[in-house]
């Protein structure tokens, strides 16, 4: 975990949805429903997903992190 919190970039998507399943409204505003539903999510970290996407890594990060601090 680092200080902001326990998500970070080089998480894969899926784990994330898996372990957090609290986030997975964020996530799908993130990055949309077909991110949330692939099967590839096990294999892309967020960070790949955000530059996708063109987000910020380090922003997507912070918003989730956030939340789970609620």
């Amino acid at each position: 975990m680092t200080r902001e919190g326990p998500i970070r970039p080089e998480m894969f998507l899926g784990d994330v949805l898996r372990g957090y399943p609290s986030l997975r409204a964020k996530i799908k505003e993130f990055f949309g429903e077909a991110c949330v539903r692939c099967r590839s999510n096990r294999l892309e970290t967020i960070h790949y997903t955000s530059w996708h996407r063109g987000l910020d890594p380090a922003h997507v990060c912070r918003e989730l992190n956030a939340l789970l601090k609620r």
